[in-house]
């Protein structure tokens, strides 16, 4: 916001006041999504009694084994699992500890859908297929799909309970056609893979063969993303976005994926966490090789999320600097998804060193950026 000429302190805030209402006007609005959302859902029976809806129902439930047990085993899970009403859908809970009410509570009260993160990735993730690698219950990919960001989405859930909420979150909400879960872990290789089971729904890992065996372990399936495209029959033509929540395992996901990351079009948002990384024997800058050996960094239509965390990389022995430096080489312009900043949205990357100066000024500072290229 540029400054103002105007002398009268009382005029000076009006004007003020005048230009943060034209910016406010200008910034998509999370609350008008959470308030389309029910009206939205009521055309979802129409949507899935479509014949493209039903022609992908028909195929994934060929394909997809896990689906089609789900559906039919209503009780499997039925001690660790409640309902709750979300923003006028039915919305089913993983509940870890059944026992413990206060827990049970408290995990459902902090239920919601990442409105925010739709907004701010919206410039690159509209249209198309999505794939939600790490869909959990459904949290971004459900209200994408009804929202009509995507036409359909394809999850992979490598958790049972959190699988089977999955599977019914899409069955009870007219999504059957437009929200595919499959039962897997996607990786590097084919196969089976172990599943070390958190205390929280959202932090389940993938652990290698060689890992220690702490806490419990669940076996799963596990594919590579190239493969599961193949599986489930995709075309790759018709994916546009991929979201991917992997608690570490974010470069075995993309070693599989060599032939869907030849392809331009499509988009990526991805948590780089380094000290998940560090679990798994990896490394902030053995990922950007790899990401650099397949050519993704240096397709400049894709599109990333990345958390910025000082104390985090100070730890991997990196400075924000050498970090901004890199991005720089590979990225035209950036956002800082932090909304409390003023200012222009969009910056060129050169630019980031001295935007997000501000994180250096506190202990807990830290901030997401979308980093992207344009013409």
């Amino acid at each position: 916001m540029k400054p103002t000429s105007i002398s009268n302190p009382k005029e000076k805030i009006e004007e003020l006041g005048r230009r943060i209402d034209r910016l406010r006007r200008s910034v998509l609005e999370p609350g008008v999504l959470r308030g389309l959302l029910p009206i939205k859902s009521m055309l979802l029976p129409h949507r899935m009694r479509a014949p493209e809806a039903r022609a992908r129902e028909d195929r994934f439930r060929a394909a997809s084994e896990s689906y089609a047990r789900t559906l039919s085993d209503d009780h499997a899970f039925a001690a660790n699992a409640r309902t709750m009403e979300l923003d006028g859908l039915r919305w089913w809970v993983p509940i870890l500890r059944p026992d413990d009410e206060a827990d049970a509570q408290r995990y459902m009260r902090h239920q919601d859908f990442p409105y925010r993160v739709i907004t701010q990735t919206r410039e690159v993730a509209l249209g198309g297929v999505m794939l939600d690698i790490g869909c959990n219950n459904g949290r971004m990919a459900v209200p994408r799909a009804i929202l009509g960001d995507v036409s359909a989405v394809y999850g992979a859930e490598p958790d049972p309970l959190n699988y089977a909420c999955l599977v019914r979150n899409v069955r009870d909400n007219h999504l059957s056609g437009i929200v595919m879960p499959d039962w897997t872990a996607i990786g590097s290789e084919n196969g089976v893979t172990r599943l070390r089971r958190s205390r929280h729904a959202g932090g389940h890992k993938v652990i290698d063969a060689v890992a220690a065996a702490n806490g419990e372990l669940v076996e799963v399936p596990c594919s590579t993303l190239d493969r599961w495209i193949e599986r489930l029959g995709m075309a790759v033509e018709d994916i546009s976005f991929v979201k991917v929540d992997v608690q570490g395992s974010e470069g075995a996901v993309l070693r599989g994926a060599t032939g869907l990351l030849q392809q331009k079009h499509v988009a990526w948002q991805m948590e780089i966490d380094p000290p998940l990384l560090a679990e798994r024997q990896v490394t902030t800058g053995e990922l950007y090789e790899t990401l650099a050996r397949t050519g993704l960094l240096q397709q400049k239509h894709v599109a990333w999320q990345m958390e910025i965390d000082p104390p985090l990389l100070a730890e991997r022995q990196v400075t924000t600097g050498e970090l901004y430096e890199t991005l720089a080489r590979h990225f035209t312009h950036f956002i800082d998804l932090n909304r409390q900043l003023a200012g222009p949205r969009v910056r060129p990357a050169a630019e980031m060193a001295a935007a997000l100066a501000y994180i250096l000024e506190s202990t807990d500072g830290r901030t997401d950026v979308l980093l992207f290229s344009m013409a």
